[in-house]
């Protein structure tokens, strides 16, 4: 993850339909979605990915709606 760009920031174990869920921060899409297709390439692995803002982020972009 490191290598590609990005930061592994936290990581879970979960019960339901997801196994663990991990959080990690990139400075772009591009770097999120070469981590996402080197994981993918392991093999029997589903994913789903969200993006989500920090709150002051999201706050500044709620006010200029």
């Amino acid at each position: 993850m490191e290598k590609a760009g990005g930061k592994l920031v936290a990581a879970y174990y979960t019960m339901g339909k997801y196994d663990g869920v991990l959080i990690l921060e990139a400075p772009t899409d591009e770097v999120v979605m070469k981590i996402m297709l080197a994981t993918a390439s392991l093999g029997n692995i589903r994913t789903k990915t969200l993006k989500a803002f920090p709150h002051a982020e999201g706050a500044k972009l709620m006010e200029n709606l």
